[in-house]
């Protein structure tokens, strides 16, 4: 099959790029910044402006699947910013894949996409409605893009939405960011971390994406994730110790933490401080609360099953490290 993945230079799409090739595809991974069209490992890769639609009526002419993975993933940025990246950009490539005789569009959306209020969600499904609140904008963007996608649907040109809890694997955001700033000082728990989380670690994930690309399924949205949930501070605490990070102690109310999140945000949206704000009413809602999802519809419709529990998943990627560092 041949494949058109957006975000092939992130985390998720650089390693799905890899992952989709050992499976016999012909992918071309689109990338932000200038680089080879082959790279030495032959890998095929573009780059041009996703919003340009003559440009991807070209690219997308010979393409059977779309798999949507580019994003603004960030937990403070211009509310522009992220309609632009993940609200326009979709639309846009819905249109060119449409136009294009595109089969097929996989768009990789979030598990955080239902988050609503201060408020625990435990076994959700997919009936839950979409969020639209602006202190969640990155979770609100990736709800309209969503809907975008599901609402372009058709028996000729099927849609898929999946959504992803954590996602977790070598080089995540654990590794990228919460790692340092755990060396740093700059991470610890709300309400000690005590509660339970859903987790996505990416090779139960690439058996989703796997399953969405041969289904005849169209429409519908799933969650994916791990299966059984896990206590978020002993989760997180061995994915630090993985990596050599230290396990933080510190932890703070979540009702100060929301009160100094918004504290923070004003500071950030009114004065000229620079880089990013330490923490923000969308970081609280992402980790700081029980947050579970339910996967059987995705078990029973799209026949998804996680390859790895979490138990499994955090040997193999210890696993792997010990492999790496010893290579290195």
């Amino acid at each position: 099959m041949k494949i058109f993945l957006t975000g092939a230079s992130g985390f998720v799409g650089k390693n799905l790029m890899d992952f989709l090739i050992n499976q016999g595809h012909d992918v071309i991974g689109h990338v932000h910044t200038p680089k080879d069209p082959i790279d030495p490992f032959g890998r095929k890769f573009c780059h041009m402006n996703l919003l340009n639609h003559h440009e991807m009526l070209v690219i997308l002419s010979d393409i059977d699947t779309v798999i949507h993975c580019a994003a603004h993933v960030s937990t403070w940025s211009p509310q522009a910013v992220f309609f632009e990246n993940n609200v326009l950009v979709t639309k846009s490539l819905l249109k060119s894949a449409k136009q294009a005789g595109v089969q097929r569009l996989i768009f990789l959306s979030c598990a955080s996409v239902v988050m609503q209020q201060r408020q625990e969600l435990l076994h959700i499904t997919e009936s839950l409605p979409l969020t639209n609140r602006n202190e969640l904008p990155y979770a609100t963007s990736k709800a309209l893009a969503e809907t975008l996608v599901l609402e372009a649907s058709s028996e000729r040109f099927k849609t898929i939405a999946l959504r992803p809890a954590f996602i977790w694997g070598q080089g995540d955001i654990i590794d990228r960011q919460i790692g340092q700033a755990a060396k740093n000082g700059k991470f610890g728990w709300f309400n000690q971390g005590n509660y339970l989380f859903s987790t996505c670690y990416i090779e139960n994930l690439y058996q989703a994406i796997a399953k969405a690309i041969t289904t005849n399924l169209f429409g519908e949205a799933f969650f994916i994730s791990d299966g059984e949930p896990v206590s978020f501070r002993s989760f997180m605490s061995e994915r630090l110790s993985i990596s050599d990070f230290p396990i933080p102690s510190l932890s703070i109310s979540i009702s100060f933490a929301w009160a100094l999140a918004r504290f923070t945000e004003n500071g950030w949206k009114y004065l000229p401080l620079k880089g990013l704000p330490p923490i923000t009413r969308e970081i609280i809602r992402l980790t700081g609360l029980p947050f579970t999802v339910s996967i059987e519809k995705a078990t029973q419709q799209l026949h998804y099953q996680p390859a790895y529990s979490v138990h499994q998943g955090l040997q193999h990627l210890a696993n792997q490290i010990k492999s790496r560092q010893v290579a290195i």
